[in-house]
């Protein structure tokens, strides 16, 4: 239940993304076109690529690094735009746009807290081997 919870959160993202860039695009003047479309969408899944790894298993330790790595711009992309926005408490706030907004960035952050810790909980709970 859980893995599904992370990858919609990762695949919500991904969406935002894909629009966001979109929008910016055509807000410069751009023709948006079906190549903009797939490269945006393929940007957007790089960019949560650590997030929607970090629901599978992995026992190679340099792979769960890579995995936090990747996870890390996202994050303090998050972190930056919750706790360290000085108008965050007033999007609370203010419409309803802005609270549907900070609401996803609050998921989004535990998400990722949680996600963070799976990655790194695993690899330290390993099984102890005991001589018979």
């Amino acid at each position: 239940m859980t893995n599904l919870l992370i990858r919609s959160v990762a695949i919500f993202f991904v969406i935002a993304f894909t629009y966001l860039s979109l929008l910016f695009s055509a807000g410069v003047g751009d023709n948006i076109n079906i190549i903009q479309l797939m490269f945006f969408f393929f940007l957007g899944v790089l960019s949560q690529l650590g997030l929607f790894l970090s629901t599978y298993a992995f026992k190679n330790t340099l792979l769960k690094f890579f995995i936090v790595v990747i996870m890390l711009p996202f994050f303090m992309l998050l972190l930056e735009s919750t706790f360290f926005d000085a108008s965050f408490l007033s999007r609370l706030t203010g419409s309803s746009v802005q609270i549907a907004s900070s609401i996803a960035h609050i998921i989004g952050f535990s998400v990722y807290m949680y996600s963070f810790y799976r990655v790194v909980k695993s690899q330290y709970n390993k099984p102890i081997k005991q001589d018979k």
